[in-house]
């Protein structure tokens, strides 16, 4: 029913969305651990480095056409998994956004559409997996060279950037509190402010790798006085809480909160929210810099 020349197409097409899916998380590899973490699973956050190298190599197997049929099999078994993570997240945790592409994607796509293409590829995998020749191929030398090459990169990639990512999150003029009255936002609920006063307030999670890297800055900043006040807006276990506090030793106001009420003011963690005269200057939603290089960057410490 379907030609060996189409299921290929199939298996390239397949092998393009996990390349993609690979390479927006790899460059932020712990980001995409702490995806793990909103989807309820913080107990396999440890296993992102692997998960993403797996897609990329996958991927790479899918599109070179290597053994299609096994290869199709387990982006099937992985299109699953995924599909299934997520709308546990999106109906039990109120997340939306289901991080596929990781840094190359943002929370515009909507569930449904998310639900709906990896259906589709989900789809095409079966198809791929069920109607492709058995019969072995043989193994072409460079494309091996590729698959190993693959490896290698993306596996020192993954290690990287589970610790440091090589893309941040700019300070995002899109966010929708960019430059309002804090008083106007959700956040005056959890900070009272004097209008000649300077406030920082830093929303992190207990088991954010971003968020561990950002601490000894945020304490910089109070130690330096360069800002009033500091307020640390948090979510996570009291099992999490306890290990966070026994490791960084908090000195800063700590205030818990559910997670949606974190996810309401804040998408990604960790985000950081200057304000100066009462107004929300800058978000700067990655690892918070040292105080030294905001106030090179944005000229606005005292």
């Amino acid at each position: 029913m379907f030609d060996k020349r189409t299921l290929s197409i199939y298996s390239i097409i397949l092998g393009t969305f996990f390349v993609i899916s690979g390479i927006g998380k790899v460059v932020d590899t712990a980001g995409f651990s702490t995806l793990i973490y909103k989807y309820g699973l913080g107990y396999l956050m440890v296993l992102s480095p692997v998960i993403v190298v797996a897609e990329i190599i996958l991927g790479v197997c899918l599109i070179l056409v290597i053994n299609p049929k096994r290869h199709s099999l387990y982006s099937l078994v992985f299109l699953v998994i995924f599909t299934c993570s997520f709308a546990y997240a999106y109906f039990a945790k109120g997340v939306s956004d289901c991080g596929c592409f990781g840094t190359l994607q943002h929370s515009t796509t909507s569930p449904v559409f998310s639900f709906a293409r990896n259906l589709i590829l989900i789809g095409m995998a079966a198809l791929v997996w069920l109607n492709y020749p058995s019969n072995k191929t043989r193994k072409v030398r460079w494309k091996v060279n590729v698959v190993l090459v693959t490896l290698v990169l993306s596996t020192f990639v993954a290690g990287f950037t589970f610790r440091t990512p090589f893309i941040f999150t700019a300070p995002s003029a899109e966010h929708k509190f960019q430059n309002k009255d804090i008083r106007d936002t959700d956040l005056s609920k959890y900070i009272s402010t004097s209008k000649d006063s300077t406030y920082l307030i830093f929303c992190f999670s207990y088991t954010c790798p971003h968020c561990w890297n950002s601490i000894e800055n945020l304490r910089q900043y109070k130690e330096l006085h360069k800002v009033d006040r500091i307020v640390a807006l948090v979510t996570g276990s009291k099992a999490d809480k306890l290990i966070f506090e026994q490791n960084f030793h908090p000195d800063f106001n700590v205030k818990d909160l559910p997670e949606n009420e974190l996810l309401n003011l804040a998408t990604h963690v960790p985000t950081s929210f200057f304000v100066k005269n009462d107004t929300i200057k800058v978000i700067i939603q990655s690892v918070l810099p040292s105080p030294i290089t905001f106030q090179r960057e944005y000229k606005m410490l005292k």
